[in-house]
């Protein structure tokens, strides 16, 4: 096995990036495993296969289990499909299993991408719960309560405002990742307004434990936000290492816009 690919990063969260073509045979899940391994591998959040014709975004968490869509992850496909050349034009659809993503580039140097994420969705069935959980008062194993707000947006996630991150974000997010009251797991995004405009996101992923930008988990907080009444429609997203610009339009639809760049090129033995 001798792979080309590519990474690339979004606002931190990173990824290794193939052509689909160069990928026939191979067991994705088991690639993803060894690739983004950042011990033997060479290390990232996710892997993202690029197929054509149609376009198309396949995903895998860093664990290998497969995801429906990557908010940031979506970005670094967008940047490497114009790297590659295998995408020209500004305006195109992209094929995933959250369904057909609209990406708008925005500008070249520094890369910027707009995204239409789609509309977020209650439905039980989506979230893998039996029943809804907005506002529900979760306690945890020390005895501490938090409150959980959950929507399908792109995948599962589920939205806990705290007014400053604890030091214990992961273990906390792995609770509730883990929950019972979840069939499919939950990333978890640990939100703190700082005003109507403005919002700080840390997020626990599934599959992936604490990661420094959630492109997804950033809209769903956006949402869950505005319903709460704690921001109006159109939010800065401070993570880690970058912004994101999170729109809540009038028709429903969620838009995303931020960064991504290229870290390097090399091949996976």
């Amino acid at each position: 096995m001798n792979i080309q690919v590519s990474k690339y990063h979004g606002c931190g969260n990173d990824f290794i990036i193939a052509r689909a073509s160069v990928l026939s045979g191979i067991d994705l899940a088991d690639l993803a495993r060894h690739a983004c391994d950042r011990h033997t591998g060479i290390g990232a959040d996710g892997f993202i296969a690029v197929a054509e014709d149609p376009l198309e975004m396949i995903y895998y968490n860093q664990d290998g289990s497969r995801a429906p869509m990557c908010g940031n992850g979506i970005r670094c496909f967008a940047a490497f499909c114009h790297d590659e050349g295998i995408m020209i034009q500004d305006a195109y659809d992209v094929q995933t299993l959250a369904g057909m993503q609209k990406v708008k580039v925005l500008q070249e140097e520094p890369f910027q991408v707009r995204i239409d994420m789609g509309m977020p969705s209650d439905a039980l069935e989506q979230i893998g719960i039996e029943s809804p959980i907005w506002g529900m008062p979760l306690r945890l194993f020390d005895g501490r309560t938090i409150t959980l707000y959950s929507l399908f947006m792109g995948t599962i996630h589920t939205v806990v405002f705290v007014d400053e991150f604890a030091a214990d974000l992961a273990e906390i997010g792995r609770q509730v990742c883990m929950h019972p009251l979840y069939a499919h797991q939950t990333n978890v995004n640990f939100v703190q307004v700082v005003d109507e405009h403005t919002m700080r996101v840390r997020t626990y992923e599934r599959g992936c434990g604490m990661t420094l930008a959630c492109g997804t988990g950033s809209c769903a907080a956006a949402v869950c936000a505005s319903m709460a009444g704690f921001t109006g429609r159109s939010v800065k997203v401070h993570l880690a290492l970058g912004e994101l610009l999170i729109e809540w339009a009038e028709n429903g639809h969620i838009y995303m816009t931020g960064p991504a760049e290229e870290i390097f090129e090399g091949n996976i033995k």
